[in-house]
């Protein structure tokens, strides 16, 4: 039972990024100020931490404020699945949710944790002067789970990982093809894209040929996309252009929001920020117009909010275009 007069806390998940005068700080999703502005920079909250930075070093806080991870790094990433990236002196590792450095930062690159492997960057030297990278996985003890012989990978998605191999003659890489691997590293869908995303509720997209594919994890083409751009598919959505104007097609590959925004972002929590005459709104899954075109920026809805900006300042609105919170003026 809360005591009198005492507030329920929000999770530190709902937690939302602010930018004052002062400093970076965060609010709740009503605008009430949970960590005072004192940063000079933040992330987002991910999994009980958010990155902040300090006289220019970046560590991690929890929701009181207080540091878990102290200032140390040049750079880090949200906590996924556990673990979150960090680069010191050049170099990427990760951290656990204790703020222990689990595997030092050793590798030219990182990706986030996924089914317990992190994809990282490997450089060889060949002939002491040729720089040869190689990706290959890691599992949480830092051990080489999957050997680095891929020229470029992605976290898995979903049970399985993109990857791309190659030919490397002197500078030039060759033969260029990415397929997908699972967690033990083996091919279920064997290279033969000439580019590839991750799966996304159940859908990868690809490029085979001049042909724009979205495949299921046999590899087989489920349809093809005409469209200039494509995205992966969110809420049951996936934004495409004609290299004009914007719209969305469903998972059967027609175009159910027509092609008429000036700009687009991906579906959250039901609705997609679009831009029209120069003025960001938000419209629902049906295409209709939720919140008018009325904003210089906008970003995706995180726990019933989403950040804008509205004659130059910027504002939490909910999800009727309400006011949560605004940056207050100089």
């Amino acid at each position: 039972m809360l005591a009198a007069g005492e507030k329920l806390r929000a999770q530190p998940e709902a937690l939302l990024p602010i930018a004052t005068p002062k400093g970076y700080g965060f609010v709740t999703p009503d605008g009430e100020l949970a960590i005072a502005p004192r940063f000079e920079r933040v992330l987002v909250f991910s999994e009980g931490r958010a990155g902040a930075r300090l006289d220019g070093q970046w560590g991690f806080i929890d929701a009181e404020g207080q540091w878990i991870v102290p200032p140390q790094y040049e750079q880090v990433f949200p906590y996924q699945h556990g673990y979150a990236r960090v680069r010191r002196n050049g170099r990427w590792g990760f951290v656990d949710l204790n703020g222990q450095e689990t595997i030092p930062p050793t590798y030219e690159a990182a990706q986030d944790f996924s089914c317990g492997l992190a994809p990282v960057a490997v450089v060889r030297k060949a002939f002491g002067i040729m720089r040869r990278t190689r990706w290959g996985f890691v599992n949480a003890r830092g051990q080489m789970i999957i050997p680095p012989q891929f020229t470029r990978a992605l976290s898995f998605s979903e049970g399985l990982a993109a990857v791309e191999v190659g030919t490397q003659t002197l500078m030039v890489t060759t033969g260029r093809k990415w397929g997908f691997i699972d967690t033990t590293g083996h091919w279920v869908i064997p290279p033969r894209f000439s580019s590839a995303r991750n799966f996304s509720e159940g859908l990868a997209l690809v490029r085979a040929g001049k042909r724009t594919l979205f495949i299921n994890q046999a590899g087989e083409p489920v349809f093809e996309v005409p469209y200039r751009q494509v995205y992966s598919f969110v809420e049951g959505r996936a934004r495409v252009s004609d290299g004009k104007r914007w719209g969305f097609i469903d998972r059967s590959g027609q175009l159910v929001i027509p092609l008429q925004f000036e700009q687009a972002l991906d579906f959250s929590e039901g609705l997609a920020a679009v831009r029209l005459e120069g003025r960001w709104g938000y419209i629902d899954r049906e295409g209709n117009l939720m919140i008018p075109p009325r904003y210089e920026q906008a970003h995706a809805f995180r726990h019933g909010v989403a950040l804008v900006a509205a004659n130059g300042r910027l504002q939490y609105i909910d999800r009727v275009g309400r006011v949560r919170w605004q940056r207050p003026r100089p």
